[in-house]
């Protein structure tokens, strides 16, 4: 194995020498060495101040604090001026941007920055379907696009935490009751009785009737999308630690170990489980088991013994393979942490390339096996 020191200092030598060529950017997808931008924070953009904050931890350098900062009228300008824009992913951008932050330092703007991401988030409600709408309608009109005023995803799971969070952090037990809501919804419908998950599943809008899911990132609709699975086993784990309620931490055991069941010998997945064996050279997916590290070292920390023992092994394995076989530890001039990742496969978009949110869970992981990270979702 490798020495978890020689990995955390990795990331951290890398993460600071990226910050000073990136300002006040946010880096989304590497597809060779550099990385690409998003200027409204698209859904990543949580990701780049997340890890500088993992980074602070790992390294008590203050710089990379204000690294974070520097990207903070970007989310501010997205919640407040462009909210039309705004949708599920409030969870991935502010719980690790201004919450992140907050548990910290106990900044106080951050603080109310986060509970208004909150309130937005929790204002996509729908109470007929008890789901949190994902996406907006994008194109009116198109028949895609106005089924998502229906449309609830995966990876919605791993946004609940910032409903979760406002609920302890203000009283108010509307944002608990909301991210309830959206578990339960999605453990009878994107969860499916072998407990592989859809990507996506539909709604009547207007009566809340299920219509039946449906893919966007994956492979097909009754295919198993990696990274879609991943985000079911860390989703439901932080929904067991926040409710304490065994049915979503058994889900995620359940989600865990059909992943485990498909994964290629090096414990890196394909990008969809459905081409288990590399068939016709498809590409796998880092970011897919980056996540998954960080999801079973959170869910390990609430299990007996004997299981603890068995998943922190597999998710330290993870890591190091990550780190040895699939890491830029040897190309100084590549921006990313991890190579191999696939965005989207079917737009063939960000293709064996390196992803902001691999190169985020890869961090936490890291930080969660030296015990030197608070929890920001």
């Amino acid at each position: 194995m490798i020495p978890l020191q020689e990995i955390r200092q990795f990331i951290v030598d890398k993460t600071k020498a990226n910050a000073a060529r990136f300002g006040d950017k946010l880096p989304h997808c590497a597809d060779e060495d550099n990385y690409n931008f998003v200027d409204n924070c698209f859904w990543v953009g949580g990701f780049w101040t997340g890890l500088n904050y993992l980074c602070y931890e790992m390294s008590g350098d203050q710089s990379f604090i204000d690294n974070a900062r520097r990207s903070k009228h970007r989310f501010a300008k997205r919640l407040y001026d462009d909210r039309h824009t705004t949708d599920h992913d409030l969870g991935f951008l502010f719980s690790l941007s201004a919450v992140a932050d907050y548990k910290l330092t106990r900044d106080a703007e951050s603080r109310r920055i986060g509970i208004d991401a909150a309130n937005t988030l929790a204002d996509r409600f729908n109470e007929k379907g008890r789901f949190l709408q994902a996406w907006n309608v994008w194109t009116p009109g198109d028949p895609f696009s106005e089924e998502n005023r229906g449309r609830l995803i995966i990876d919605c799971m791993y946004n609940l935490p910032l409903l979760f969070w406002a609920a302890e952090e203000t009283g108010d037990s509307r944002y608990r009751d909301i991210a309830i809501a959206q578990a339960d919804t999605c453990s009878t419908t994107i969860v499916r009785p072998d407990f592989t998950t859809f990507h996506t599943y539909l709604f009547n809008p207007e009566t809340g009737d299920p219509i039946g899911g449906r893919t966007f990132q994956g492979y097909a609709d009754e295919s198993c999308w990696s990274r879609g699975q991943a985000w079911a086993i860390g989703g439901y784990t932080h929904a067991y630690r926040y409710t304490g309620d065994r049915r979503y931490l058994e889900i995620a055991r359940r989600c865990a170990d059909v992943y485990i069941e498909r994964l290629e010998e090096d414990l890196i997945p394909m990008w969809d489980f459905t081409f288990q064996g590399d068939k016709d050279g498809e590409p796998r997916d880092t970011s897919a088991a980056a996540v998954t590290a960080a999801s079973l070292l959170e869910m390990a920390s609430h299990m007996d013994e004997t299981e603890s023992a068995y998943y922190k092994d597999l998710a330290t394995r993870m890591v190091n393979n990550l780190y040895s076989f699939y890491s830029t530890k040897d190309e100084p001039g590549h921006e990313g942490l991890l190579k191999e990742a696939t965005s989207h496969k079917p737009q063939d978009s960000g293709i064996r390339s390196s992803l902001i949110y691999g190169d985020y869970y890869f961090a936490e992981a890291v930080a969660r096996l030296q015990g030197q990270t608070v929890i920001y979702w």
